[in-house]
C-alpha cells in the first residue's frame, strides 16, 4: 500500500491508484470534467487540477498516480485560480446559450421553454410545478405583468414573440378549476416564526416560498383583505378578484396567517415583532401617492386612491368630464376605470410624447380603444375652483429638451402656452412613493427610494430583518416585488438556520447573440412562421358598461398551438451542465479571454439527441465512450488548431456513428453540446 497526505489527512492506496481516486477515498471532491469512471483518463480539461509539494506547475489528479510521501494540495488558491483560467478558456468561444433570452428577461428568472413545453405536451400539472418553483401569483401575474420577457423572445426576430404571460395564466387558471388544485410540498416545522409587515405582492410570495421551507409566517397588513396593490390598485377588469382570492387561497392553505385591519406605527412596532419572531421581512410597498407637484394640487384626487375606493366598491362621483394626469399604467388603469362610471369624456394629459410612456402601450391603445382621449406634452400649472363646481387647470405645452437621469428626455414649458381646461375631476396618477418616517424612526436606514437593503441578500442593517419590492426600489413592477419576496425567503431561511446569509445561488450563464443573418436563419433552420395566438376579449359595450374582465384567457386548443411556437431557446443542459456548475462554483468569467466565437450548428440527424459542436470542449469522453463499446463507426478528432471539432469519420450522419451508446454518451457530456431531443438530459439517470 502506498501512503500518502492530501489536504492535511493521510490515506493508504493500492499502486496505480490516481491522486482523483486517493481523494474519493477521503470523501475530498476533486472536480473533473474529461474524467470517465472506467476509461482511460483524457487529461484535457485540466479541471482536475492539483498541487504537488516539491513539483514545478499544477498535476491532473485523473492521471497522476498516487506516490509513496507525496503531499498533495487540492483546494489552495494556485489550484482554484488555475480551475477558474481554465473553464474560462472553455468557455471563450462557446456557441450557446446557458438561458433562454426570454427566461434572462424575466425579473423572476422562470424557466419558460420548461412550462410552455409542459402546456404543448398538455401536462398542466407538470408546467404548473416548474412555475410555482420560482413564481408565486402566476395567475394574477399572467395577467397584469408587463411581460419584459416577450420582448427578449428570439421569435421576435422571426416572426411575432410568445405570448407568455397568457401562457402561466392559462395553467393557473385550469389549475384552479381542478378539484384539487396544486400546493407544493411543506418542510417538516422548523419551530420558527416569520412575520411579514405587507400582504401586497412581495409578502404574499415571500410567505409562499417561506413556508414550503416549514417555517410559520403571519402577515400584518393595514387593509381589510390581502393582496396590496394586487387588489386595491389593479382594477378587476385587468385581475378578478375571484382568481386573486384563490392564489392567496393557496397560501393559506400551505398555513399563512393574516393579521388584517394591522397598522405598522398604530397597531403594532417593529420592536414587539422582532421581539415576538425570528425574523422579519418589511414589504409595506409604496401606497403614499405623489400629488400634481402645483398650485392647488389638493384639491385633485390621488389616482391610488381612486382606484382603491373603486375596488372597495364605493367609486366616487366624478362627474362629465375627467381629467387624468400621469403617463404610468396607474394613469391608464385610472382612465379606464373612468369610463366605466360613465362621464362623457375622459382624457389623460402626459408632459412627454406617446414613445416616453412608461406603460403598457397595450394598455394605451385599450384606454384608446375604450374612448379615453390622450394629449401628450401638456404638464399642470395650478388648479383651482371655477363656477358650478368645476375645476380649472392651468396648463403648459411642453417642449422635450435633454435626457434626464432615467435617460428619457426632459420636457421644458414652452413660453406662452398657458391655457386652461375645465373639467369635473382630476385624478393625478404620476407615481408612488415609499413613507420611509417610520422606518427611520425604528432604527432602520433609508435611501431616498424606500428601505436600504442589500442588494443580493435584502438584509437591512437591523439583523433579523429584511425588506424587498416597492419598500426598498419604490413603486416598481409587481413581478419584481414576487422576485423579491421568493429572494427574501432564501437568505431569512438561511439566517434561521444559523447559516452565512447569501440570497439565492446565480449561476453563471453564457449569453449567446447572432453574429449574422446567416447564423440568424440556421437558428430559424425548418422553423414555419406562425402568428401569436390572439387574446380573446369581451365585447367593447360590455367592456365600457362595467368591470367583467377583458381578456377571457386562451382555451385549451389556443394554449396548445402557442405553446408549440416556443423555440425551445436555451440549452437542454443547463441545469445539469457540469462546465456552468463548475463555472459558478470558481466565479469563472464567460467574457474574459471572449474573441471570435465559433458558429452555431446543429446536428439533429439522431433520432434520440442532438449534437451542438460550438458547445463541445473537446474532453472526448464521447470518442472514448464508443470506442470503448465497439461503435462499428464511432466518433473522432476532424480539423486542426482552433478548428478542430468531434464528429463521425468520413462525413457520416451522427446517427450511424453512434448506434447503441448515444444516451451514454449524452449523459457523459459535461456541457450541452450532446443531449437528449425533447425531455431534459438531466433526467437521463433516470430514463437508463
Amino acid at each position: 500500500m502506498i501512503s500518502l497526505t492530501i489536504d492535511g489527512r493521510r490515506v493508504s492506496v493500492e499502486p496505480g491508484t490516481t491522486l482523483l481516486d486517493a481523494a474519493r477515498q477521503l470523501d475530498i471532491r476533486i472536480p473533473t470534467l474529461c474524467h470517465v469512471p472506467g476509461l482511460e483518463p483524457a487529461s484535457s480539461c485540466f479541471v482536475c487540477a492539483v498541487q504537488v509539494k516539491g513539483q514545478r506547475g499544477l498535476s491532473p489528479s485523473c492521471a497522476l498516480p498516487a506516490a509513496e510521501g507525496m503531499e498533495v494540495a487540492t483546494n489552495s488558491e494556485l489550484v482554484r485560480g488555475a480551475r477558474r483560467v481554465a473553464l474560462e478558456l472553455l468557455l471563450s468561444d462557446h456557441a450557446g446559450e446557458c438561458v433562454a433570452p426570454c427566461s434572462a428577461g424575466c425579473p423572476a428568472g422562470l424557466d419558460i421553454p420548461g412550462f410552455v413545453r409542459e402546456i404543448a405536451a398538455g401536462d398542466v400539472p407538470r408546467s404548473m410545478r416548474i412555475i410555482t418553483e420560482r413564481l408565486a401569483l402566476p395567475g394574477a401575474l399572467g395577467r397584469i405583468c408587463p411581460r419584459l420577457c416577450e420582448q427578449g423572445c428570439r421569435r421576435t426576430e422571426y416572426d411575432e414573440g410568445l405570448t407568455i404571460g397568457p401562457l402561466h395564466r392559462y395553467a393557473a387558471d385550469l389549475d384552479r378549476e381542478t378539484p384539487a388544485p396544486y400546493l407544493p410540498p411543506r418542510a417538516p416545522a422548523t419551530g420558527k416564526s416569520v412575520a411579514i409587515v405587507g400582504a401586497g405582492p412581495a409578502g404574499l410570495a415571500a410567505a409562499y416560498f417561506l413556508l414550503q421551507k416549514g417555517h410559520a409566517c403571519t402577515l400584518f397588513d393595514a387593509e381589510p383583505e390581502a393582496g396590496g396593490m394586487l387588489r386595491y390598485g389593479i382594477p378587476a377588469f385587468r385581475l378578478p378578484k375571484d382568481a386573486l382570492d384563490a392564489e392567496i387561497g393557496a397560501i393559506r392553505g400551505l398555513g399563512a396567517g393574516f393579521r388584517m385591519n394591522s397598522r405598522w406605527g398604530r397597531d403594532f412596532s417593529l420592536a414587539e415583532l422582532r421581539g415576538g419572531h425570528d425574523a422579519v421581512f418589511l414589504a409595506i410597498g409604496a401606497q403614499r401617492a405623489q400629488g400634481l407637484r402645483c398650485e392647488g394640487e389638493e384639491l385633485a384626487l390621488s389616482g391610488v386612491e381612486f382606484l382603491r375606493l373603486v375596488a372597495a366598491g364605493n367609486p366616487p362621483a366624478l362627474g362629465e368630464n375627467v381629467l387624468v394626469v400621469g403617463g404610468g399604467n396607474t394613469a391608464m388603469d385610472c382612465a379606464r376605470s373612468a369610463v366605466r362610471l360613465g362621464p362623457r369624456s375622459v382624457r389623460v394629459l402626459y408632459r412627454r410624447t406617446r414613445r416616453e410612456m412608461p406603460c403598457l402601450m397595450q394598455e394605451v391603445e385599450e384606454a384608446e380603444a375604450e374612448g379615453v382621449v390622450c394629449e401628450f406634452l401638456v404638464a399642470p400649472a395650478r388648479l383651482e375652483r371655477g363656477d358650478d363646481h368645476q375645476l380649472l387647470l392651468t396648463c403648459r405645452r411642453m417642449a422635450l429638451g435633454a435626457p434626464d437621469a432615467s435617460g428619457r428626455r426632459s420636457p421644458v414649458p414652452v413660453e406662452g402656452s398657458e391655457h386652461v381646461i375645465e373639467c369635473s375631476t382630476v385624478i393625478a396618477a404620476i407615481g408612488q412613493a415609499v413613507d420611509r418616517s417610520l422606518a427611520e424612526t425604528e432604527g432602520l436606514r433609508v435611501t431616498g427610494w424606500g428601505i436600504a437593503a442589500d442588494e443580493r441578500t435584502l438584509a437591512t442593517n437591523l439583523p433579523g430583518v429584511f425588506a424587498g419590492g416597492d419598500a426598498v426600489l419604490g413603486a416598481d413592477l409587481a413581478v419584481r416585488a414576487v422576485a423579491a419576496g421568493r429572494i427574501a425567503a432564501a437568505s431569512i431561511d438561511q439566517f434561521l438556520r444559523g447559516e452565512a446569509v447569501a440570497g439565492e445561488a446565480r449561476a453563471t450563464a453564457v449569453v449567446f447573440r447572432p453574429v449574422d443573418d446567416a447564423e440568424r436563419a440556421l437558428i430559424f433552420r425548418g422553423i414555419e412562421m406562425a402568428a401569436r395566438v390572439p387574446m380573446p376579449e369581451i365585447e367593447m359595450e360590455r367592456r365600457r358598461a362595467g368591470f367583467d374582465e377583458v381578456a377571457s384567457g386562451l382555451s385549451g386548443a389556443g394554449a396548445g398551438r402557442e405553446a408549440r411556437r416556443c423555440l425551445t431557446c436555451g440549452c437542454r443542459k443547463s441545469d445539469c451542465c457540469r462546465v456552468r456548475t463548475l463555472a459558478t462554483e470558481y466565479a469563472a468569467d464567460p467574457g474574459r479571454f471572449a474573441g471570435a466565437r465559433r458558429r452555431f450548428t446543429q446536428d439533429t440527424s439522431h433520432p434520440e439527441i442532438v449534437y451542438e459542436p460550438g458547445k463541445c470542449i473537446m474532453c472526448d469522453a464521447c470518442v472514448r465512450i464508443a470506442a470503448a463499446a465497439g461503435e462499428a463507426l464511432g466518433l473522432t478528432a476532424i480539423g486542426r488548431g482552433f478548428d478542430v471539432t468531434v464528429a463521425a469519420p468520413f462525413g457520416q450522419p451522427l446517427s450511424e456513428a453512434l448506434t447503441r451508446v448515444a444516451l451514454r454518451c449524452a449523459e457523459a457530456c459535461p456541457s450541452g453540446a450532446l443531449a437528449l431531443r425533447s425531455a431534459r438530459s438531466c433526467d437521463l439517470a433516470v430514463m437508463r
